[in-house]
């Protein structure tokens, strides 16, 4: 079973990967992605998957601040936002709903 690699930040960090970035010289840019299929899909099933979501994961690409020895020059690593299902806009003090003034339609 592959295992989560967990830095200070606790990221999960999707392993099974390697995603490098190719610049052209008129200034285009490609990500170029190797994926080792059976430890990649092993750490996306072992993600927190979000029940009103199956089979989806939420993941961040980011690039990172030096590329690698071996020229890695992104990473990803799982989103474990999840949205406030309490939250309600008519509840919230800070959300304005939109002021429809009639007299600033044009017709």
């Amino acid at each position: 079973m592959a295992e989560f690699e967990t830095r200070k930040s606790n990221k999960r960090y999707i392993n099974g990967i390697m995603i490098k970035e190719h610049v052209f010289e008129n200034g285009g840019k490609i990500l170029k992605m190797s994926i080792k299929l059976d430890e990649f899909i092993t750490c996306l099933e072992e993600c927190d998957q979000d029940k009103d979501y199956p089979q989806w994961v939420n993941v961040i690409m980011a690039r990172r601040k030096t590329p690698s020895d071996k020229g890695i020059t992104h990473y990803i690593y799982e989103d474990e936002w999840k949205p406030d299902k309490t939250f309600n806009e008519t509840n919230d003090p800070q959300y304005d709903k939109p002021k429809t003034d009639e007299s600033d339609l044009p017709f």
